[in-house]
């Protein structure tokens, strides 16, 4: 039996396909959403630039002196209030407590004897058997080697807590920000081996020339852009402003600290960011905004379709400014009671 294939079918399954999609983008163009650019007044505000910083950030370094034999910890590790970061040889730390304590031992033998010697004479002189400076010689001795042994015991109890500074504790709960020793390395006081933070709390720390001081309006919005933040977290709005008491004398500058809400996670201590100071001002400013979705950018193309009286939609380039929140603010290009395309993509494929 002969078997005939029917090469025509894909083809004209695939037409069908092409129709339909056709179909399917004049009806979402016959749908057009558009927005009517409008004008708000806005607050008059002071941009200034600044970077994060933790709240709570410690550098954390030894007090004694040894080889590191242990280090359970590395950058970027999240870590419990009490957790062991690192742990330095106690070895030569326990013979020196063991040398306290036997130097302890032969004081307190010394003052025994000097008590023994000094009641002696006393009982001797009593019966006038003796002269005072005899018995004053005896008491001094006495008081000498009573002076000894408590210097040996103090001795002792500062070995003891020097052996209890060998294990490095961290002091909060947060993140391991740099780990600056390998294991085996030699620790010494004063050199750090930790920089740790809490992410929970984080601010914003910038520079204001000291002219303008006077002008920030206190407890007002601040809006807070961070570019490398996710998405969600790239604009935020803080409250909490503090002006630090003191001022730059080469710069003429003072920082500003501003409180960013808490439990953030994308932004790190370091990350660039841009501040809006609200200032006090009679003058307001009249801001252009248009939603951030019908904006295209396309390498050095920035652009939305804006519908003309026939209600068709013409590409154009515009300037933006700043981001504000699902908003852009716009510099050039729009003008009030103009419309842009919500979708650039329908608005491409409008007929």
């Amino acid at each position: 039996m002969q078997r005939y294939t029917n090469t025509y079918l894909p083809t004209a399954i695939a037409l069908m396909f092409l129709a339909w999609i056709s179909a399917m983008r004049v009806a979402m163009a016959d749908e057009l959403l558009t927005y009517v650019i409008k004008e708000s007044q806005q607050a008059p505000t002071m941009t200034v630039e600044g970077s994060v910083e933790a709240v709570q950030f410690s550098t954390i370094a030894p007090q004694v002196t040894g080889n590191i034999v242990a280090l359970p910890v590395k950058a970027g590790d999240t870590i419990k209030a009490g957790q062991l970061l690192a742990r330095i040889d106690t070895r030569i730390a326990q013979q020196q407590v063991i040398s306290h304590q036997a130097q302890v031992v032969a004081a307190n033998a010394q003052l025994s004897a000097a008590r023994q010697e000094y009641e002696r004479k006393r009982r001797l002189h009593e019966k006038q058997y003796i002269s005072q400076a005899a018995l004053e010689r005896a008491e001094s001795d006495y008081k000498i080697a009573e002076a000894q042994a408590k210097a040996q015991l103090a001795q002792t109890g500062v070995a003891n807590v020097q052996t209890g500074q060998h294990t490095i504790n961290a002091p909060y709960a947060g993140l391991i920000a740099e780990v600056m020793a390998e294991l085996g390395n030699m620790a010494t006081p004063g050199k750090p081996l930790f920089s740790i933070y809490d992410p929970k709390a984080l601010r914003v720390v910038v520079n204001v020339p000291q002219s303008q001081l006077a002008q920030i309006k206190p407890g007002a919005g601040i809006q807070v852009l961070i570019p490398a933040a996710t998405e969600v977290e790239r604009s935020l709005t803080a409250t909490k402003v503090t002006i630090l008491p003191t001022a730059d004398a080469v710069s003429n500058m003072t920082k500003v600290r501003i409180t960013l809400p808490s439990n953030l996670t994308s932004i790190r201590p370091g990350m660039f960011a841009r501040a809006m100071l609200p200032v006090n001002n009679a003058n307001t400013s009249v801001q252009i905004i248009v939603p951030a979705k019908a904006v295209i950018k396309r390498s050095e193309l920035t652009a939305v379709y804006v519908v003309d009286s026939k209600g068709k939609p013409q590409l154009r380039q515009i300037r933006l400014g700043r981001k504000q929140g699902d908003f852009y603010e716009v510099f050039a290009g729009l003008q009030a009671g103009e419309e842009v395309a919500v979708d650039p993509i329908s608005a491409a494929n409008f007929k």
